[in-house]
């Protein structure tokens, strides 16, 4: 199968010596779903800050459909993501920030309607078209932010800790809600989180981030059944 990510022993070291990302090699086939679970600090949204080019690393290379991309800025990747607070535009309503980066593109104005259209038939949020975001709920802005990252068809969707700021039970809910959206779209995704259910959930491949190294990558059985170290068997609480 064809690799969609490819990441070729990345290295990115902070100005105070500390390595952020260590010799980080990763085969990501074209549909994955993976999760990127580790404690803070370990090196998780610097992964995904190199993966959109928002940061360089100091060695190393990032290719994505067999094209080296390293030279690229981030918007010219065409990869969605998804901030841990949404990072909705406040001024704008519910269909202005689904449209923002269709606009972006440039794209007809009646092409811009009608995936408005669907992206808010696909994550439930029709009839909310003119809403101020100020008048949501929490679940319903997470819906909003995913509709505007997925709203330009991404090659590569990135969620960063997008449930990590709710509740335990809200957190659960719409955990259920996002997971089933993204399993709807047959899209590359890379979930960020330190928390090992919402991992599992969310991937159907799993990488354990610790000190800047993965320490081990596998499915989520796997991983639960067969931990690789003493530490990846403390850390998912076996």
């Amino acid at each position: 199968m064809k690799n969609a990510l490819v990441l070729d022993q990345i290295n990115k070291e902070f100005v105070n010596g500390i390595m952020s990302l260590q010799d980080i090699n990763l085969h990501l086939p074209q549909g994955t779903k993976l999760s990127v679970l580790g404690p803070s600090g370990s090196g998780k949204t610097t992964l995904l800050r190199v993966i959109a080019g928002l940061d360089a690393p100091d060695s190393g290379h990032v290719y994505f459909n067999d094209r080296l991309i390293d030279h690229l800025p981030t918007y010219k990747r065409c990869f969605g993501m998804m901030f841990q607070d949404y990072a909705l535009f406040p001024h704008m309503n519910v269909r202005d920030n689904i449209a923002f980066g269709l606009k972006m593109k440039q794209m007809p104005r009646f092409e811009i309607e009608e995936r408005v259209a669907q992206m808010l038939s696909m994550t439930g949020l029709q009839g909310f078209e003119h809403r101020r975001i100020d008048e949501l709920s929490g679940g319903e802005r997470q819906r909003v932010a995913l509709a505007r990252a997925l709203a330009p068809r991404p090659g590569l969707l990135m969620l960063d800790e997008p449930l990590s700021s709710l509740d335990r039970m809200l957190r659960k809910r719409l955990l259920a809600e996002l997971t089933a959206i993204i399993s709807a779209v047959e899209i590359t995704t890379i979930f960020v989180t330190h928390d090992h259910e919402e991992a599992f959930a969310a991937g159907n491949i799993v990488i354990v981030m610790d000190q800047g190294r993965i320490v081990q990558q596998g499915r989520p059985e796997e991983l639960l059944q067969h931990p690789e170290t003493p530490w990846v068997k403390e850390f998912l609480g076996r």
